[in-house]
């Protein structure tokens, strides 16, 4: 399976009624994931830490929220790592430390203007 993770940034506060109901973004790109884990977080120079998927326009995004782990089948899992504000899948929180099965289309929300939209396609 390839895994490719979709980035959506929202925009803060939209500047009309219908671009609040369709949900605008300031921002968005794709990271294919490779790396058999894939740090989700905020970037700190002091604590030298450089996530593979750099939330840093949320300060709500922990500096070591979440990991993507793909195991030996190729199967892609999120685990929250103890995040203060929390991870949700779909509308669900998640509890930390417990890895979560992803599936294509799947929807991973944090911080509060960050959205990462799982697409698997088979090989």
């Amino acid at each position: 399976m390839n895994w490719r993770i979709e980035c959506r940034v929202f925009k803060e506060n939209p500047s009309s009624g219908e671009d609040a109901a369709r949900g605008t973004y300031e921002s968005e790109f794709e990271l294919v994931l490779k790396d058999p884990l894939t740090l989700i977080g905020r970037t700190s120079k002091k604590r030298n830490l450089h996530p593979e998927i750099a939330c840093d326009w949320d300060g709500a995004v922990s500096h070591r929220h979440a990991n993507i782990g793909l195991d030996s089948n190729g199967q892609a899992f999120l685990v929250d790592l103890e995040s203060t504000n929390g991870t949700m899948v779909n509308g669900k929180l998640v509890s930390a430390n417990t890895p979560i099965e992803l599936k294509d289309g799947d929807r991973i929300s944090l911080g509060s203007k960050t959205a990462l939209i799982v697409h698997g396609d088979e090989i």
